[in-house]
């Protein structure tokens, strides 16, 4: 079974009460359309058996914890009538109101046993607090309690050069965040606190394998105490290939953790079918067709025993 672990869903009341706040996927960019049967054909199209969906950029905080909790709670109801109607070829990933540690436990009990789920879906901040956090270990320790697959998606920085550079932020901004998740979880000894969490890193990690010998180098420094080998914990992370499949990107971080720690990603439909089709048929050309079975079969599998 070839999985998609990096799938989006766009429910029509998510996309309208964010219609009513005036919020788009990023600054001056609309959400993309979505239902069902256009994943399905998607899907069927680029040769994937089952997707995990997820909502990702822009989430459910924008200043309001009520708010937030309302939108998860509609999108996990619709993210579970999803599967329901196509339990063969979807699962999903419980999306949570953070930045209240509580709201999001109590989103997590309500919901996350629920055999719709596979893991949980985080964002690489929430109002500038990144993964890793201490406001955050709460859900950390009942994510591992759990042993969660944890799937981070990059979502905007507080403050970013709007200003400066005249490029919609997601080109450039979505990896500076997902390195910036990645480093802070592991400033903060997650990876070792919390050992049971499975986590998978958006768009092959964003900046973070290119940092990888750079922060190494620095390992002696006080600063990095709290890590216990910056390529050893690196390694025990998983990453999703969506829109990183050159070989710059997805070769770097294959050579970092080798093929066995690499998913498959789509990122469908911020991605269109054209684009998603010819990133599929470059991932299988720097991974070579061993490779990409593992990456596309055997490794979701034994990721997602449990559940898949």
């Amino acid at each position: 079974m070839q999985v998609d672990v990096h799938h989006h869903a766009i429910f029509p009341k998510y996309r309208d009460r964010l219609a009513e706040l005036g919020i788009g996927a990023q600054p001056g960019i609309g959400l993309p359309a979505w239902s069902a049967p256009d994943s399905l054909a998607l899907m069927d199209r680029v040769g994937i058996d089952l997707a995990i969906l997820s909502a990702g950029s822009p989430g459910f905080f924008f200043g309001d914890a009520g708010l937030a909790v309302e939108l998860c709670r509609q999108t996990n109801d619709d993210l579970v009538a999803t599967v329901a109607a196509h339990p063969d070829r979807f699962r999903a990933f419980v999306a949570m109101p953070l930045p209240s540690a509580e709201d999001a436990l109590a989103e997590l009990d309500r919901v996350g046993a629920h055999e719709a789920f596979a893991g949980v879906g985080l964002l690489t901040n929430y109002a500038g607090r990144y993964l890793g956090d201490p406001e955050f270990d709460p859900v950390l320790a009942e994510l591992d309690r759990r042993g969660s697959v944890v799937h981070v998606h990059p979502t905007l920085p507080v403050h970013y050069p709007a200003a400066e550079i005249d490029l919609r932020p997601s080109l450039i901004e979505y990896v500076f965040d997902s390195t910036r998740a990645l480093v802070n979880l592991m400033l903060h000894g997650v990876p070792d606190r919390f050992p049971r969490i499975r986590w998978i890193f958006s768009h092959c990690g964003g900046t973070a394998p290119f940092l990888a010998g750079r922060l190494a180098i620095a390992e002696p420094l006080p600063e990095l105490a709290q890590v216990d080998g910056v390529y050893r914990t690196m390694r025990s992370f998983y990453y999703d290939f969506a829109l990183a499949t050159t070989p710059y990107a997805l070769g770097s971080v294959a050579l970092l953790t080798g093929p066995e720690r690499v998913l498959v990603g789509s990122d469908f439909p911020f991605v269109d079918a054209d684009t998603v089709q010819a990133c599929f048929d470059e991932a299988a050309g720097v991974l070579g067709p061993e490779s990409m079975r593992m990456v596309a079969v055997d490794n979701p599998a034994r990721l997602f025993k449990e559940v898949i």
